[in-house]
């Protein structure tokens, strides 16, 4: 197994079709094939599903994707890092931060660790568990720094927790329910709810209404930002889900209540995680 057909196997994933992907590496559509057939001698497995509209990759496929991801990518940083060093050039860290984490907490970081290595630049790619952790698997990172969904688990990678982050729903002070005591779930139900587009997220709120025998509505709104949804929720109209660690000025300011709500806040723990030896 060659790095070669490693890459000719990744465009192939990512372009959907052998023309596009042979497009891309500069080579003929036969050669493509060829190299993706010998490819799947090699390790006795089809990878690839031909259909009428391109191909997708098989279970195994999908398993050799991440994986010649990862070992791609690697390879590409480790001589990066041997010519940087060879050159007496400095070296790079790429961390993803998870967009709750995003804020002054994580500026007070980079600037200790700017002062402590001065010769080193930090990558920071911000987003959501679920693209960070594709991230970390695939290499594009080396560490994450995010919140740890509820169950969730992965013998290949290393959580080390460092803080326990809690989570509110909240409103405006000028929203009817600001000045209510011991509000339900039907209470809630009945508000324009704007929520953060995360699959955990959705699925722990779901199972507070569920608990309830109540089905919760499809949000008025969902979006992957969190200043939105701070913004949604300034505007008086919308009720939302979000860490209380985002909001402490506006609260101490008295422009956002949190919700007093059986079954609530919801706690998570967060911290590092890593990929596995």
């Amino acid at each position: 197994m060659e790095f070669k057909q490693l890459r000719h196997f990744v465009a192939v994933v990512e372009s959907g079709t052998l023309s596009a992907a042979a497009d891309v590496l500069h080579i003929t559509q036969p050669a493509l094939t060829r190299s993706i057939k010998n490819l799947e001698a090699h390790l006795q497995a089809e990878l690839l599903e031909r259909q009428s509209r391109g191909v997708t990759p098989t279970e195994a496929g999908t398993r050799l994707y991440h994986q010649a991801k990862m070992i791609l990518n690697e390879a590409a940083r480790t001589a990066s890092d041997v010519t940087a060093t060879a050159k007496g050039l400095r070296g790079s860290l790429n961390i993803g931060v998870a967009a709750m984490f995003a804020g002054d907490p994580m500026a007070d970081v980079l600037i200790r660790l700017a002062k402590s290595v001065p010769d080193l630049t930090v990558n920071i790619t911000e987003g959501f568990y679920e693209d960070l952790i594709t991230d970390l698997k695939t290499a594009h990172v080396e560490a994450l720094i995010s919140n740890f969904p509820p169950g969730v688990a992965d013998e290949g990678l290393v959580f080390e927790p460092l803080i326990t982050v809690q989570s509110h729903f909240v409103v405006s002070a000028t929203h009817p329910l600001a000045n209510e005591t011991s509000i339900t779930i039907a209470d809630l139900r009945e508000c324009r709810l704007a929520l953060v587009r995360q699959a955990h997220v959705s699925s722990l709120v779901a199972d507070l209404f569920a608990d309830e025998n109540l089905t919760l509505l499809r949000p008025a709104i969902e979006t992957n930002s969190l200043s939105l949804l701070r913004s949604l929720v300034l505007s008086g109209d919308y009720a939302s889900l979000l860490p209380q660690h985002l909001l402490e000025q506006d609260i101490a300011d008295g422009r956002i209540k949190l919700l007093d709500m059986v079954g609530t806040p919801f706690e998570r723990s967060s911290g590092l995680i890593l990929r596995g030896h």
